[in-house]
């Protein structure tokens, strides 16, 4: 049996959120026994047919999850270890495993409240310090970790994002755009994308710019943005939008400045949606070869490889039949598999 911290269920469905929801899914799938112990306000987003879900009372807050959910433990699952997938564990309880995907609050602390940078900058070494496990979803933020957090590396487990496989959808013909995807949060740089577009000189195609602001967000720049020509923010939308618009993207841009991982590189490449990005360390060991690379503080830069991707068939062409090879590594079976090994081991 897992027992699961659901507080993410209580969250909008980003990066980390879809994590932690997806491996839950592919435990069930694989037989595992998982309960997912969650706050009275789940998101109506998640698909919950099948899961086992204790509602446990309470809004999912901080209090929640560092009150409320371990004295549940201790009545009645004392003694079982506790699967945080999205974040910070209770402090309170003793066998935890903790999932810690990267420290941008430690790294780029100007992209948050100051409110959310000290609350996790303070909470997430005393965490990790008490926690029997740690997961991460790289090798650059496993790296992270013991050298920014000084965690030893043998506690360490690196459990890869993934995505669904879909059904290829029909392309449509009518739109082309540049597709960007990310919350509205200064790291993820999106403000130079959109300054980057609006140097090309009578663009043949236009931005697309899906994603939103939270509250525990800096500003990211955007405003003076949302009436140019061209560009288009589509706000938050839902899964099957998202795949439609991978779909008929002619490529897919990310600009982030940092990252754990990179979920919608996978989810483009999934669509055969040739990809552009960052040249940072996540991004290289996401995409491999199978990415057109710039340097994401260069706005030049980022200009010249929009124009190079929309203008070269054959550069998206060559983009595309490598990423049919790259995704194939990421799986959340194999994912969920590897955190059904880590509970095993644990246990004996």
């Amino acid at each position: 049996m897992i027992v699961v911290n659901g507080r993410f269920l209580s969250q909008r469905i980003t990066g980390i959120q879809r994590f932690a929801y997806e491996i839950c899914c592919a435990l069930h799938q694989i037989g595992v026994d998982i309960r997912i112990l969650a706050p009275a306000n789940i998101e109506k987003d998640y698909n919950l047919d099948g899961l086992t879900i204790e509602v446990i009372g309470g809004k999912g807050s901080h209090y929640w999850e560092q009150v409320t959910l371990p004295a549940y433990m201790k009545r009645h699952y004392n003694g079982e270890y506790l699967l945080s997938l999205s974040g910070l564990s209770p402090l309170w309880y003793n066998r935890n495993i903790m999932t810690i995907h990267d420290i941008s609050y430690l790294l780029r602390p100007r992209s948050y409240s100051l409110p959310y940078c000290l609350y996790y900058q303070f909470m997430t070494p005393l965490i990790a310090g008490r926690a029997q496990q740690i997961l991460t979803v790289s090798e650059f933020s496993k790296t992270e970790l013991v050298q920014r957090l000084g965690l030893p590396a043998g506690k360490i487990e690196v459990v890869y994002n993934a995505v669904r496989p879909s059904p290829l959808l029909p392309r449509g013909n009518k739109e082309k755009y540049l597709l960007a995807v990310g919350s509205h949060v200064p790291r993820k740089n999106v403000r130079r994308v959109l300054e980057a577009y609006c140097r090309i000189e009578n663009p043949d195609f236009e931005l697309y710019v899906v994603g939103g602001k939270n509250a525990v967000y800096a500003d990211a720049g955007l405003r003076p943005y949302t009436t140019r020509k061209g560009i288009r923010f589509l706000g938050y939308v839902t899964g099957q939008e998202l795949t439609r618009l991978y779909r008929n993207a002619t490529a897919y841009i990310n600009a982030s400045l940092y990252e754990g991982f990179g979920i919608p590189i996978v989810e483009a490449m999934g669509q055969e949606c040739a990809v552009v990005v960052s040249d940072i360390p996540a991004f290289r060991e996401v995409s491999g070869d199978a990415a057109l690379y710039f340097d994401p503080l260069n706005v030049a830069d980022i200009c010249d490889k929009m124009e190079t991707i929309m203008q070269s068939e054959k550069t998206r062409e060559q983009l595309i039949t490598k990423g049919n090879e790259r995704v194939k590594l990421f799986s959340w079976k194999s994912s969920a598999m590897k955190v059904q090994e880590i509970f095993k081991k644990l246990k004996e």
